[in-house]
C-alpha cells in the first residue's frame, strides 16, 4: 500500500503523461499531407498541359509545273501533251541551236520532275531515243540534223533495242510503190521459252552431277549448277533444237491483224531438207496474213513486215 500511495504521489506530482510524439506529428503533418495529395493529384495534368506537342515534320507536297506568261504574269496549268511537247522544245534548242534555253534551270527541274510524276515515258528516254524524235521533228521543218545513212543506223539500233519511238501505230504506204508496211517487235517471252527445254536438261544433268560426285545438297547443286546449264542451253538451243531462232509481234498492214512470226528452224528440217528443198534459215521470210490472207514478207534485219501487193480490205 506504501508502495501504491508514493506512485500516486509522483504521478500528481509529474502531471499527465505527454502525449505521443508520434501522433502529434502525424496530426500536425495531416493537412500538409492533402495539399501534397491534390498537388500530387494535379501535376500529370499540369505537365500534360506545358508538355511540347510532337512537331509533325513538314510535308513538301509536289507541286505541279504551270506555265507563266512573262508579260501578265498569269499562270496557266499545261495539259501532258503540252509538257511533253515542251519538253522536247527545251532539248531540242539547247543541242540543235547553240545552247538556248527556253525555261531557266529551277523551270526545267520542275518541268522533269512533273512529267515524271505523272508516268510520261518522255522522261525517261534515252539519248539515243531523244535524238530519233528530234531528228524526226527537224526533218518535218526542213532543217535536217541526220543524213540518211545515219538516221537509218540510228533507227536500226532503236529496233534492236526495242524502241517504242521507231515502231508506227499503223501501217504506211507508198504511192510510188503501192507497198504498205508495218514495225515488227520481238516477242521476248516467247523467244526465251525456245531456251527453256536446253537449260532445264542441263540444270538436271549439273544437279545429277554435283549430287553423285560432291555428295551436296541437291538445292545447294541447283545453285552450282545454275551458270553451266545457262551455257548448255543456249549452245544446245541454237545448235540443235533450233537455229537463229527470233520469235516476233507482226501486224498485218492490210487488215491490222496481229500475229506471231518466227524466224528460224527446228531441229534443221528446213536446212537439211527434210521436209523439201535445202533452205537455210534467212533474214527474210514471205508468209501470208491469218486472217485476211495477203501475202507478206518479213525483214529480220529492218523489222518490217510488207505487203507483196497493194490491197484495199473492203
Amino acid at each position: 500500500m506504501l508502495m501504491v500511495a508514493q506512485l500516486a504521489v509522483a504521478l500528481r506530482v509529474a502531471g499527465p503523461l505527454p502525449v505521443s510524439r508520434t501522433g502529434a506529428a502525424c496530426r500536425a503533418a495531416a493537412p500538409q499531407m492533402v495539399a501534397m495529395s491534390a498537388t500530387a493529384a494535379s501535376a500529370p495534368a499540369a505537365r500534360i498541359a506545358t508538355a511540347p506537342r510532337m512537331q509533325e515534320p513538314a510535308v513538301d507536297y509536289y507541286d505541279e509545273y504551270v506555265e507563266t506568261d512573262p508579260v501578265t504574269g498569269e499562270k496557266k496549268t499545261l495539259t501532258l501533251d503540252a509538257k511533253e511537247k515542251l519538253y522536247l522544245e527545251c532539248v531540242d534548242a539547247f543541242y540543235n541551236e547553240g545552247g538556248k534555253q527556253l525555261l531557266s534551270n529551277d523551270e526545267y527541274e520542275q518541268l522533269k520532275d512533273d512529267l515524271s510524276f505523272d508516268g510520261s515515258v518522255v522522261s525517261t528516254y534515252s539519248k539515243d531515243e531523244i535524238r530519233f524524235v528530234l531528228a524526226n521533228k527537224r526533218y518535218k521543218m526542213g532543217k535536217p540534223i541526220l543524213n540518211d545513212e545515219e538516221y537509218d543506223q540510228l533507227r536500226a539500233k532503236l529496233q534492236k533495242a526495242g524502241s517504242l519511238v521507231v515502231l508506227h501505230d499503223g501501217a504506211s504506204c507508198s504511192t510510188d510503190t503501192g507497198l504498205c508496211k508495218t514495225d515488227m517487235k520481238v516477242d521476248a517471252g516467247k523467244t526465251r521459252l525456245l531456251y527453256l527445254p536446253g537449260s532445264a536438261g542441263g540444270l538436271l544433268v549439273a544437279m545429277e552431277a554435283c549430287f553423285w560426285t560432291l555428295h551436296v545438297d541437291p538445292f545447294l547443286s541447283v545453285l552450282l549448277g545454275a551458270v553451266p546449264a545457262y551455257f548448255f542451253g543456249v549452245w544446245f538451243t541454237e545448235n540443235v533444237f533450233a537455229q537463229k531462232p527470233l520469235v516476233v509481234q507482226a501486224t498485218c498492214p492490210n487488215c491490222s491483224n496481229l500475229f506471231p512470226l518466227y524466224f528460224g528452224d527446228l531441229f534443221s528440217v528446213r536446212t537439211d531438207g527434210l521436209a523439201g528443198p535445202p533452205t537455210p534459215p534467212s533474214d527474210t521470210l514471205e508468209c501470208k496474213c491469218p486472217n485476211c490472207k495477203t501475202e507478206l514478207t518479213a525483214d529480220r534485219e529492218k523489222m518490217i513486215i510488207t505487203t507483196l501487193e497493194l490491197k484495199v480490205p473492203a
